[in-house]
């Protein structure tokens, strides 16, 4: 399923909210994002080195390593300003007794205030010590012009910034036009010893998974015991919500009775990553919750559309010209699904719904310079280095694909999945599925159930016959249903069918 306009006129409508907003003070905090890694530590901006401009008089670092500023406010001491055509370099080391190898996550904070981008380009890059070059964290894309406005860019794979010594990051502009001024550049690292897993969350060898504890019809995601997981087999029900979260939040989930909830891993799409406590608060009403995310494309409003680079594209999807089919089997890819691996687990996510598993069917065949069923192989092994990757860190975090459940042919497939999201099984925007490859699809997707996995199956449709027939046919056939509106924009509790 894409969404990708739905996101953008959202985003859009928000901006220019935020924008004619008059009943705001000068001192309003503008937060674009605040830390999402849980028990992050934080390094400091040691030394900050300049190759081009100068660090002003009567400012230093340590106005990089502490938020303080909001609103227009301007206290000089407090933050750097650098000139126009500036470029620094901030080191960032490791705590001792934190080595490299155990990061799992890493993240950049930022509190800009300056020229917007469409006035001027600020960049922030990372040095790779892989490649031995400078790589694109982000720009200024989530600033308000001249507010404070703070943000988080993730770091994908942080290994690659780790291995060879401290954290270098690089905040430079190549533009004369106007000045900007930080007043925030620090990393945030999470450490295996405090991601998930820890005594005080989810997975630990006390909580999550032991004969006594979790799956119990009095523990498993009772309010006082967030921590512990809802058996997988007792998933009888699901919602399935992308865009369109009240005030941004997911209370409207919360309330609900679904067992299990696929919601964005980026709440606007862009920016945003849903935080381990709001994770939390889901699974504490007894909710397993999948992180949705592509594998197949990109969105140009993604936050890592600008990691990506240009040769990796393959061209806009179908009726989606803000969306590009990517190079998924080539290595520079990884990179940005292993990041977003790792932003679900540091929030704790109970696993990942992945979307787009298509693209290795509408591209063309020779895309890899190969064949179609070469495509399908490097799209299983895709999807078998996440489960790999994932289980590595949490082993109960459960990897389900979305469509394309022919793949079921390759050995490698059934291993590698924890279960399978299908859509438009039946009813598609009330139009009956009753096309060859919707038989296919229900055939395969059976198979998928026969061997023990969970098929959640989405259907789309609003007549009351319709979804009745969607139900009664989903679960007469194992899977689990839900039957909503394509735009994926509400929380739909379908009467007589769905828990009250």
């Amino acid at each position: 399923m894409r969404v990708a306009m739905k996101w953008l006129l959202a985003w859009t409508w928000l901006a220019l909210l935020a924008a004619c907003g008059d009943k705001a003070t000068h001192d309003d905090f503008d937060t674009g994002q605040d830390a999402i890694l849980p028990d992050a530590r934080t390094l400091p901006c040691t030394t900050l080195q300049f190759e081009r401009g100068a660090l002003p008089s009567g400012q230093s670092v340590q106005g990089l390593n502490t938020q303080t500023l909001s609103g227009t406010q301007d206290r000089w001491a407090e933050y750097v300003e650098f000139a126009p055509n500036s470029s620094a370099t901030c080191t960032h080391p490791l705590p001792t007794g934190v080595s490299a190898d155990s990061v799992v996550a890493a993240e950049v904070g930022v509190n800009y205030r300056g020229p917007a981008k469409a006035q001027m380009r600020w960049v922030i890059e990372a040095w790779d010590y892989s490649t031995n070059s400078w790589a694109l964290v982000g720009d200024n894309t989530f600033a308000q012009s001249w507010r404070w406005t703070a943000t988080s860019l993730a770091l994908p794979t942080p290994a690659r910034f780790l291995a060879g010594g401290p954290v270098k990051l690089r905040y430079r502009t190549d533009s004369t036009a106007d000045a900007s001024l930080l007043d925030l550049l620090v990393v945030r690292v999470q450490v295996a010893a405090s991601d998930a897993g820890t005594p005080t969350d989810a997975g630990t060898p006390t909580d999550a998974g032991t004969p006594t504890d979790a799956g119990t019809p009095i523990d498993a995601g009772t309010p006082t015991d967030a921590g512990t997981q809802v058996p997988w087999s007792n998933v009888k029900s699901f919602t399935y919500q992308l865009t369109n979260y009240p005030q941004g939040k997911l209370d409207a989930i919360a309330a609900s009775k679904f067992d299990l909830a696929i919601v964005e891993l980026v709440r606007d799409g862009s920016s945003g990553y849903f935080t381990a406590a709001e994770i939390s608060a889901l699974k504490a009403r007894g909710k397993q919750v999948l992180a949705y995310f592509e594998i197949g494309a990109i969105e140009e409003y993604r936050p890592e559309w600008s990691q990506v680079p240009a040769d990796l594209k393959l061209g806009p999807v179908s009726g989606w010209p803000d969306e590009q089919y990517v190079k998924y089997w080539d290595e520079r890819w990884w990179p940005i699904v292993q990041g977003r691996i790792d932003r679900a687990l540091a929030a704790g996510f109970n696993g990942c719904y992945l979307d787009m598993v298509v693209t290795y069917e509408e591209i063309p065949a020779n895309s890899a310079g190969t064949n179609r069923a070469d495509l399908a192989r490097k799209m299983v092994a895709l999807i078998a280095r996440i489960n790999t990757y994932a289980k590595a860190r949490n082993p109960d975090f459960k990897v389900v694909p979305q469509n394309s459940p022919e793949l079921v042919d390759d050995p490698a497939y059934l291993p590698a999945i924890d279960g399978l999201g299908m859509e438009d099984m039946y009813w598609s925007d009330d139009v009956a599925c009753d096309e060859g490859w919707c038989e296919e699809n229900r055939t395969n997707a059976a198979r998928v159930r026969a061997a023990g996995k969970l098929v959640l199956s989405t259907d789309y449709a609003t007549q009351s016959a319709h979804v009745a027939d969607a139900y009664t046919r989903s679960r007469a056939a194992g899977f689990v249903p839900y039957v909503t509106v394509r735009a994926l924009d509400r929380v739909t509790v379908n009467a007589g069918w769905d828990p009250q």
